[in-house]
């Protein structure tokens, strides 16, 4: 029988925060851990399997939005003619179903292959893209504890990868994928629910409003963790880290105030 591994999903976020918390400040815990079957737990296989059937009806609501679109006008200055590039009516909903549906259609097929079964008929990408839509969702379903235990990549991390001064890279992980495009098309139509935050500092990762304290993960002393809740970014501090970042804004502030030339008084 082959060793338990933890689930890759977000069932163990608040777990793998505190083990990160462990190896690096040595603080103890007793978070629980959620085990895979094999890979993801049957809760994230769910949540994929529920991300997937609401996409069509999200890709509907997206494209709604093509119908209440307008072009931009043409924009010129004294040396360059008017652009040639200005958005046409639903252009940003084209451009996200696109990206989205042209996701899953790479998935599909990719699964088909991998399983040694045969590739949808021209038709069935050729005809409206409801149809379209509709026939991949069947698919992904069809095949989704496959993709997320055996795909390639299903063994890859779900947190996005981050190197410094460049753009995070979405994890290639089928189930982390998945969820991506769901928020995207959740974001786009603003039916994601907002976040409650208090007004703390920036996120010193991403930069973002999006900090606040932690309501599962605490220390020894039972000072919480303060986390960012951007989905992106996820970013971890103590209160030790946020005491010394805030600090470190303050001293920011006040060296640019010192450069900046007061008023002279009458």
């Amino acid at each position: 029988m082959p060793t338990p591994t933890p689930c890759l999903g977000p069932c163990n976020t608040t777990w793998r925060r505190a083990e990160r918390a462990l190896t690096q400040h040595g603080t103890a815990h007793d978070v629980p851990v959620t085990w895979g079957d094999p890979v993801h737990c049957r809760s994230c296989v769910d949540r994929a399997d529920r991300h997937l059937s609401e996409l069509p009806e999200l890709f509907a609501a997206i494209t709604l939005e093509a119908l209440y679109g307008s072009r931009s006008p043409a924009t010129s200055s004294l040396h360059s003619a008017p652009t040639d590039t200005t958005p046409w009516p639903g252009q940003s909903a084209r451009l996200l179903l696109d990206l989205i549906v042209g996701g899953m259609v790479e998935l599909r097929d990719e699964t088909l292959r991998l399983r040694g079964l045969r590739a949808p008929d021209a038709a069935v990408d050729t005809e409206r893209e409801g149809p379209r839509i509709t026939h991949t969702v069947h698919v992904l379903r069809s095949h989704l504890p496959w993709i997320l235990a055996d795909h390639p990549l299903a063994q890859e991390s779900h947190e996005a990868l981050r190197e410094p001064g460049r753009a995070p890279v979405q994890s290639g992980n089928p189930a982390a994928t998945i969820a991506h495009w769901h928020r995207m098309a959740l974001r786009y139509t603003a039916r994601d629910e907002q976040r409650l935050v208090e007004r703390l500092a920036p996120c010193k990762r991403c930069l973002g409003p999006w900090l606040a304290e932690s309501r599962d993960l605490r220390l020894v002393d039972d000072r919480p963790f303060i986390e960012c809740q951007d989905p992106d970014c996820r970013a971890l501090l103590t209160q030790v880290e946020y005491d010394a970042w805030v600090k470190e804004l303050t001293q920011r502030a006040g060296e640019k105030a010192d450069a900046t030339p007061g008023e002279t008084a009458a």
